[in-house]
This record gives structure tokens, sequence and C-alpha cells, in this order.
């Protein structure tokens, strides 16, 4: 019986230094159940920083969750680009390309950041763009602004947008229509002036010519006078 409880001693310490030798803390697997089951939850509600910061203990109690460093990934790159949002919101474009430029350096096999670059880079010209629309006088500036703006922001394109461009586009239309047509009633003004002045000077002459054949003939019929009344000269 001593012999067997010896023997039950040794194999309680063998077991405990082998448990010695394992990571510090094992998570029980509720609590890791737990803390997937946020983590996930976290992603579905857009909550990228909550989500990074439960990926991160995730990764702790198991490195070898390759998916979930694929998932971390993911979620930087969500918070990367919330961030460039909410500077959109405050007009500070430059900053949000800054932001989409860092995050495409970090997370180069992202899609999302080459798509999204080009997109936030075009909006640098957007304020220009649209002062060019509201300054154009005319209908020749009015449609090249108009085709600016379009190609300029070809890559965001909103329906709001399209709708803005597409109005604009029939007030060029009518200007142009009010253009033409007060061009041409200054043409025909210009033409019934001309008219009026070739009349005119037409007239003119031909009170000159009836002047001058007037002046002859009286000049003649003066000097038939003298010679009938033999006038000295």
């Amino acid at each position: 019986m001593k012999y067997l409880n010896f023997n039950i001693i040794v194999l309680l310490l063998a077991a405990l230094l082998f448990c010695s030798c394992k990571k510090e803390h094992q998570a029980p697997p509720l609590e890791q159940m737990e803390l997937t089951a946020r983590f996930f939850r976290s992603i579905k509600s857009s909550r990228p920083e909550a989500a990074i910061r439960q990926a991160d203990k995730l990764l702790a109690l198991d490195p070898d969750a390759s998916y979930i460093t694929s998932l971390i990934s993911l979620q930087e790159a969500n918070d990367t680009i919330a961030a460039a949002q909410k500077a959109l919101n405050r007009q500070d474009v430059n900053r949000a390309v800054e932001i989409i430029r860092a995050g495409r350096r970090k997370h180069s096999n992202n899609r999302t950041f080459s798509e999204v670059y080009p997109k936030i880079s075009q909006l640098r010209n957007a304020q220009k763009l649209f002062r060019a629309l509201a300054r154009a006088k005319n209908a020749s500036a009015m449609r090249s602004a108009r085709i600016a703006a379009k190609a300029g922001l070809s890559m965001n394109i909103t329906p709001e947008l399209e709708k803005f461009l597409a109005d604009y586009e029939v007030r060029g239309t009518k200007l142009a229509a009010k253009e033409k047509a007060e061009a041409a009633a200054k043409e025909l003004a210009a033409k019934e002036e001309a008219l009026k002045a070739q009349t005119a000077e037409k007239e003119r002459k031909i009170s000159e010519k009836k002047f001058s054949q007037e002046t002859a003939r009286k000049a003649a019929e003066g000097e038939r006078i003298r010679k009938d009344n033999q006038f000295p000269q």
C-alpha cells in the first residue's frame, strides 16, 4: 500500500511539472466562446475599434487562428475608412486622402483602398469644379464647366449629383436658346439699321443729285437769259 501511495505521489508530481510547462493561462472554452461572439457582434455592428481589441485577445488565446489575423486586418481597414469618412464629414479632404494613402500602404492586399483612394483623390478638386459651375455666365461656359465636373468627379457620381448635372444641362440648353434668340434679334436689328442707313444714303445721294441738277438748270437758265438780254459779261 505504501508503495502504491508513493507511485501516486510521483505521478502527481509529474503531472504538476507537465502542467507548469504549459501557458500561464488557458482560457476556459466558455470564456473564449463568449469573446468570439462579442468579436463577431462588433464586426456585425460596424464597431472596428472594439473588434480589433477583442481580436487581439483572441489571438493571445489562440495564436494559430489565422482567420482572426485576416479579420483583424479587415477591421483595421474598416477603421481607417471610417476615419477617412469622418475627415470628409469635416470637409477636410486632404486629411482623408492622407488617411487612405497610409491605409493603402499598410494593407497593400486590401483592394478596397485601391478602389477608394482614386475616388477620394478626385474630391480634392470638387470645390474648384463647383465654383466653376456657379460662376458660368453663358451657355458655352456652363457647358464647359458641366463637362469638366462630370469628368473630374466621374468616380463620385451619386444620384443626387447626376440629377444636379442633368438639371444644370437643361438650364444651359435654355440659356443657349435664349442667347441664340437674342443674337438673332441683334443681327436682325443690325441688318435693319444697315438697311436704313443704306436707304438714307441713297436718298441723300438722290437729293444731292437733284440739287446739283437744279443748280445746273438754274445756272443754264441764267446764262440763257443773260445772252437773250445781252447783259454785259
